[in-house]
């Protein structure tokens, strides 16, 4: 009997190690499992603004494409009805602007160069690697009678619901239409 005792024993202490085993093994399968897991999501972005080279006697700064908030109606159509350089922030001249719509923004300056009572056409192009090139606009922007310099608009181009995959270029053409031109 001494053998049967120690035989059931040893059976008894195995059996109650292995479920214990499974038991904890379970607990932490369910604790892992249970666990809250946070994304963090990282946002990278290339260049927010570059030098535009832009003649005719004005300064350029590329502000890059971004999503439109809201709608705009265009301004700036013709010379007759242009945007023009003043001293209150914030001017823009713009295309139709769809919500939610790409939108690309340059900043155009009068500079000390730069004649009065004069009218400009402003256009963008992109060009997608397959080389079929798309324009934008024209925008029509004028200097003041009154000579005043460093005086900022934004010239804004809806481009429509996605742009062309990578890589494509842009270009930006400001030339003058009437007045003193350069």
């Amino acid at each position: 009997m001494n053998f049967a005792s120690r035989f059931e024993r040893r059976v008894r202490r195995t059996f109650t190690l292995y479920l214990g085993a499974k038991i904890a093994l379970a607990v932490l399968v369910l604790a892992v499992s249970a666990a809250t897991f946070t994304v963090t999501p990282t946002s990278y972005t290339a260049e927010l603004g570059g030098a535009v080279s832009v003649n005719n006697k004005l300064t350029g700064i590329d502000k890059g494409f971004a999503r439109s908030a809201t709608a705009a109606t265009a301004n700036g159509v013709n010379c007759g009805n242009n945007v023009t350089f003043t001293t209150n922030p914030g001017t823009t001249v713009t295309t139709d602007v769809t919500s939610n719509d790409y939108v690309y923004d340059i900043q155009i300056e009068n500079t000390t160069l730069t004649p009065t009572s004069t009218c400009y056409k402003v256009l963008l192009t992109l060009t997608p690697s397959s080389g079929v090139q798309t324009i934008y606009g024209p925008l029509y922007i004028a200097t003041s009678s009154t000579f005043l310099a460093w005086q900022p608009l934004d010239a804004k181009f809806d481009v429509g619901t996605t742009l062309p995959a990578s890589p494509f270029s842009f270009q930006i053409a400001v030339t003058c239409q009437s007045g003193t031109c350069p």
